[in-house]
């Protein structure tokens, strides 16, 4: 799995991983945001540290090696990825 990074704001995260297409909801968790994608099968999470700008897609790996990929695809089009 590769490491992603992303500096920019929760606003701007937020508004890059709606491009994905997938529905989530995002949960504040101390030191870390986490996109919760709303689909109960694969249990997809993104954790993003804002202090060091880390992503960290987990989840079922045949269906998280697709996003990953897509994700990095929105990140390498922003200018905070």
């Amino acid at each position: 799995m590769q490491t992603h990074t992303f500096h920019g704001s929760l606003a701007e995260l937020q508004a890059l991983v709606a491009t994905l297409g997938v529905p989530c909801h995002w949960e504040h968790k101390g030191p870390f945001e986490m996109a919760v994608f709303d689909d109960p099968s694969s249990n997809l999470k993104l954790n993003w540290w804002p202090s060091t700008g880390v992503l960290d897609l987990v989840g079922d790996p045949e269906i998280r090696v697709g996003m990953e990929q897509r994700l990095a695809a929105a990140l390498e089009g922003s200018d905070a990825g």
